[in-house]
């Protein structure tokens, strides 16, 4: 007999809701853990009233999702499921939003599972080492686009005072020279773009120091445009390139491919669904702007966006076209370095 559990999880308590196989309820389990500590010993409880009994497990996608999952899969909890919320839209889109309902639902889409009838995506849940490094490679993302923000507000403050400065403004010469400046506002913003600039390194050199070595890793690292942070967090959110069966699959792993709307003889498509990870679609369509925008030789790569573009970056802004470079095509462009990238990594004897 199989059982569909459904566990809505929240920082203090977890609901557990369970269906039997005949889809009624489990009086006495139900009474019994309707409102359970989210630690180790409130777990280890529901653990062993269960016992042996064949079940399965569903839970929301969300922050703490993580930490109970990892808990749950110690104790040796089996058949656990995680589900994009986007896709629960009985709970997403439910007038009655309580957590005795939110779990009886995810047991019931549990149970329809098992009936063979897909209603949720399931999530991939990485390991708490692989989180790390995930986290870590965040906030060296977080810390350049910090960069990028200190450095538009340097410009703006030459552009204010009609000043300039000898050095490129990204470098430490640069920072030194604004840390001297009599305009306190200039000399403030000097040291913070210089404490930036020491926090990038400090953290580039920790995620090289434990992402060398690894397959993906230093495949990506070799592209051209790729950088430490870049290869890292894809790195990160990759994993595995068993997982996906074709280069599509990474694609929409990302959010990276079009949304696909059918109806009759109409196929349309429409905007990226942007259902993955928003720092490594950032990341990548980062990655294929220096890539299409360098002066190194051309790619096909590069031959897809001109194309997509109406021209490369340098001859629209020499006949004064606008925009210069197109989003639209950048995003067909990370598309289809995603499909480059599948070719890479699952052929290691294949090069840039």
């Amino acid at each position: 007999m199989t059982i569909s559990v459904g566990i809505d999880i929240h920082k203090k308590t977890s609901t557990f809701y369970a269906l039997l196989e005949d889809g009624e309820p489990w009086t006495e389990f139900n009474s019994q853990f309707r409102r359970v500590p989210s630690t180790k010993n409130g777990y280890l409880e529901v653990a062993a009233y269960i016992g042996g009994r064949d079940c399965n497990f569903l839970m929301e996608n969300s922050t703490k999702t993580h930490d109970s999952y990892w808990i749950l899969h110690s104790l040796g909890f089996e058949n656990l499921h995680v589900a994009h919320a986007a896709d629960l839209k009985r709970i997403t889109k439910s007038d009655k939003k309580n957590d005795d309902n939110d779990a009886m639902i995810l047991a019931t889409y549990m149970r329809v599972k098992l009936l063979n009838v897909d209603q949720f995506r399931c999530c991939y849940i990485c390991t708490h080492e692989e989180m790390m490094d995930r986290r870590l490679c965040r906030i060296a993302k977080q810390e350049m686009m910090e960069a990028g923000r200190l450095t538009r507000r340097v410009r703006a403050e030459f552009l204010l005072f009609g000043t300039g400065c000898p050095y490129d403004i990204d470098t430490k010469m640069a920072h030194e020279w604004m840390m001297r400046h009599h305009d306190p506002a200039l000399a403030a913003l000097g040291r913070a773009m210089e404490d930036s600039r020491i926090r990038q390194r400090d953290l580039e050199k920790t995620i090289e120091s434990r992402f060398s070595g690894k397959p993906i890793y230093e495949k990506l690292r070799s592209i051209p445009g790729f950088g430490v942070v870049t290869s890292a967090y894809l790195d990160s959110i990759i994993v595995d390139i068993d997982r996906f069966d074709n280069a599509k699959e990474l694609a929409s792993y990302i959010g990276i491919v079009p949304r696909q709307r059918d109806s009759g003889e109409t196929e349309s498509h429409c905007r990226i669904t942007k259902t993955g990870d928003p720092n490594a679609r950032w990341l990548l369509i980062q990655a294929v702007f220096r890539l299409v925008s360098t002066q190194a030789e051309d790619s096909d790569l590069k031959e897809f966006f001109n194309r997509k573009n109406g021209g490369s970056i340098a001859e629209r802004k020499e006949q004064g076209l606008r925009p210069e470079c197109s989003r639209l095509a950048l995003v067909a462009s990370a598309n289809k370095l995603c499909r480059i990238l599948f070719a890479l990594l699952t052929h290691p004897e294949r090069t840039w």
